[in-house]
C-alpha cells in the first residue's frame, strides 16, 4: 500500500471535516464518538479501495512477468498502465 494507516486516517480526517463544514452530511451520533466513527468509516475505504488497487498492480506485474523478453524502460510503463486500465475496466473498478 502506498499510503501509511496513519496518512490514510489523516486523508479520512480531512474529507470528514470538509464535509460536515459544507453540511454535505450530517451525523448520526453527535459529537466527537459521531465523528469518529465516520472518519473511521471513511478510513476502512480508503484503505480497502487501496487494497483493490494494490490487487490490480500485482495481477499486472503477473502478466507482465510472463511476457518472453524483459520489459523494460518506458516500455514497461506503458504496458503496465495500458495492462492496468484493461483489468480495473475488466473488475468494474475506476481508476
Amino acid at each position: 500500500m502506498r499510503l501509511s494507516m496513519e496518512k490514510i486516517g489523516r486523508v479520512a480526517e480531512v474529507v470528514v471535516d470538509a464535509l460536515l463544514e459544507k453540511e454535505a452530511l450530517a451525523l448520526q451520533r453527535p459529537g466527537r464518538a459521531g465523528r469518529a466513527a465516520l472518519v473511521a468509516a471513511v478510513r476502512d475505504l480508503i484503505r480497502d479501495d487501496l487494497s483493490i488497487e494494490d490487487e490490480i498492480d500485482a495481477e499486472v506485474e503477473r502478466v507482465l512477468d510472463s511476457y518472453s523478453r524483459e520489459l523494460v524502460g518506458t516500455e514497461r510503463e506503458i504496458l503496465f498502465r495500458k495492462t492496468k486500465e484493461e483489468i480495473a475496466n475488466r473488475r468494474g473498478y475506476v481508476l
